[in-house]
């Protein structure tokens, strides 16, 4: 009989612990401004500003922010973990990479460039994520030729 409260206090301090990693890594706001430094931080009101009611609970107001990426405008919204940032990354049909869900991205090749190179970040319906076409500098000014999924290869001159 000893060996029950043994078994069930390693299962108990072992889920407690699983708890704790299910949040994920997460980017700081600190190392989120680091490597996002190619686009510009916008405090647009109006048309560009978070509407932090369209997004599921657990968003980080403080850190979420409207960025600006070769004139495309696009949401960093930051959560409190990955799971939650990948659940709403999935609902929305859009990227996420730890902690943060990007969006206004998918459909768009040159955020969706920036983002996976920047971040690693991928979207959840996906089931091949996509590869960046330019993995470093600032965007392609010809990256448009497919809307989502890269299937039109045309000369359609770039729209951006």
């Amino acid at each position: 009989m000893m060996k029950w409260p043994l078994l069930l206090t390693l299962l108990i301090a072992f889920s407690c612990s699983k708890k704790q990693e299910n949040t994920g890594p997460k980017y700081s706001a600190e190392e989120f401004l680091t490597l996002s430094h190619e686009a510009t931080v916008t405090n647009e009101k109006g048309e560009e500003a978070i509407k932090f009611s369209d997004y599921s609970p657990g968003v980080n107001k403080v850190d979420s922010k409207t960025l600006r990426y070769n004139s495309l405008v696009f949401f960093a919204i930051a959560y409190e973990s990955e799971e939650e940032a990948r659940s709403e990354a999935k609902r929305l049909n859009q990227y996420y990479a730890r902690n943060w869900l990007f969006d206004r991205v998918e459909g768009e090749p040159v955020l969706e460039d920036y983002v996976i190179a920047t971040f690693k970040a991928q979207n959840p319906n996906r089931n091949v994520q996509r590869k960046p076409k330019k993995t470093e500098g600032s965007g392609s000014h010809g990256g448009s030729h497919g809307e989502s999924h890269g299937e039109s290869h045309g000369e359609a001159p770039a729209h951006h």
